[in-house]
């Protein structure tokens, strides 16, 4: 009986011991909590910005994004905004509210979308573009593709 109950706890500190980090590696989690670094980890290739002509204040973004008002945050979900660097845009909602964007990653194409889900009209973006096109202060959803 009491090597049962040092072996469950041995288990279940496994279990706990490793749900931290999975926590953290969470991909929205890591867009809603790490997005604002002036220069983000190298996984935060995607840079939308509230005005045209790459102006305004900005949101890095690193992961595919289902729905910019609902990612979690780790304890439910919320809206991702932009940074707050005190410029236009400070404190707004990403989604609905994007002008223009820089992509710095050298192998995946930005698709930002219209509706969430990765549904509806879309800009590519591969390096700079100074004004989104059909996603103009109407985009809800990001993904990479090749």
């Amino acid at each position: 009986m009491k090597v049962a109950a040092t072996a469950a706890a041995v288990a279940m500190t496994a279990v706990l011991g490793t749900a931290s980090p999975s926590v953290a590696a969470d991909p929205d989690y890591e867009n809603y909590w790490f997005g604002c670094n002036i220069e983000s980890a190298n996984n935060f290739k995607l840079r939308l910005f509230y005005n045209s002509n790459l102006a305004g204040d900005y949101r890095n973004i690193g992961y595919a994004v289902w729905d910019f008002d609902s990612v979690a945050d780790g304890t439910g979900y919320s809206p991702l905004t932009y940074c707050g660097f005190r410029s236009a845009g400070s404190g707004q909602h990403v989604k609905n509210n994007a002008a223009s964007a820089r992509n710095t990653h050298s192998t995946y194409t930005a698709w930002i979308y219209y509706n969430s889900g990765y549904k509806g009209a879309y800009d590519l973006v591969w390096g700079t573009v100074n004004q989104l096109d059909a996603t103009y202060n109407e985009n809800a959803s990001f993904e990479w593709r090749s």
